[in-house]
């Protein structure tokens, strides 16, 4: 988790990298499965898949037209 602030505190407020990562979270795992999903969360866009044990493995999140390779279990 500490990996998905780091890359994004540059970009984002503390509190929206926060909501970001538990609409990541509940979003990847209703889709579930393996297979990555694309989604947005208002201006922000993110691809994530679901991993074994609840865990989301966030592969990139976009702000703007900047897309910011992330590559962090949340």
């Amino acid at each position: 988790m500490n990996k998905f602030f780091d890359y994004l505190e540059a970009d984002l407020p503390l509190r929206t990298i926060r909501e970001l990562g538990q609409y990541i979270h509940r979003f990847a795992g209703a889709l579930g499965g393996e297979i990555p999903v694309e989604g947005r969360m208002g201006k922000v866009g993110f691809c994530a898949s679901a991993l074994p044990g609840e865990q989301v493995q966030v592969h990139w999140v976009q702000v703007g037209r900047e897309r910011i390779p992330v590559e962090a279990t949340i």
